[in-house]
């Protein structure tokens, strides 16, 4: 009677175990990368579905910004602009040699001459005046922010031979999104994936 008693006890405890073994397997299997490792019959094969995998993954999109100097001429009322403003600066500096020689002067006769000796000491007025146009920018320098967009797979594959698989991965970054150089130089691998053949 003992022995019966105890002989079911481990006949339960072994059906106990193969249950769980059999549960174990079941779930460990699903843990078990088998998904991440698909072997495939040939390399052709293997390399189709690579390729698949990455064009299924999609692009994201660096986005490049530089600055960028050029010159371009001057528009003709950026021009005028500056040609008032050589003559403000010409009749400025007569208007200041004229007081000046009115300080300096002794007598009336004196006085009425400065306005005579403002031009002789520099020249004929209107060859100073084109001297001094002549002299005005033609060109200024523009800067320019200049952006270049370059697409990215998300996914990429690289053959190894000598284990008969293409090691693949897939980076951390969504679908059509939009990244700098910085943010890509720095991007993290979310997956990886491995087809065998």
């Amino acid at each position: 009677m003992f022995a019966t008693v105890a002989g079911s006890g481990v006949l339960g405890l072994l059906i106990y175990a193969g249950f769980f073994y059999t549960n174990l397997r079941r779930t460990s299997s699903r843990v078990e990368p088998q998904e991440l490792r698909p072997s495939f019959p040939t390399q052709a094969k293997a390399e189709q579905e690579a390729e698949r995998w990455v064009e299924d993954g999609g692009s994201y999109a660096v986005i490049t910004t530089q600055r960028v100097r050029r010159t371009v001429p001057l528009s003709r009322q950026e021009r005028r602009k500056l040609e008032l403003l050589a003559d403000e600066k010409r009749r400025a500096r007569i208007e200041a040699e004229y007081e000046a020689c009115l300080d300096q002067a002794a007598t009336n006769l004196a006085k009425e001459l400065c306005s005579f000796q403002q031009i002789p000491s520099r020249g004929d007025s209107t060859a100073a005046g084109d001297d001094e146009t002549s002299d005005l920018p033609t060109t200024k320098v523009i800067e320019e922010v200049q952006s270049q967009t370059r697409l990215h797979p998300r996914r990429a594959c690289n053959p190894v031979s000598s284990y008969r698989r293409f090691n693949c991965i897939e980076f951390d970054v969504e679908r059509d999104e939009e990244i700098n150089d910085e943010q890509q130089n720095s991007l993290e691998i979310s997956a990886y994936l491995q087809f065998r053949y």
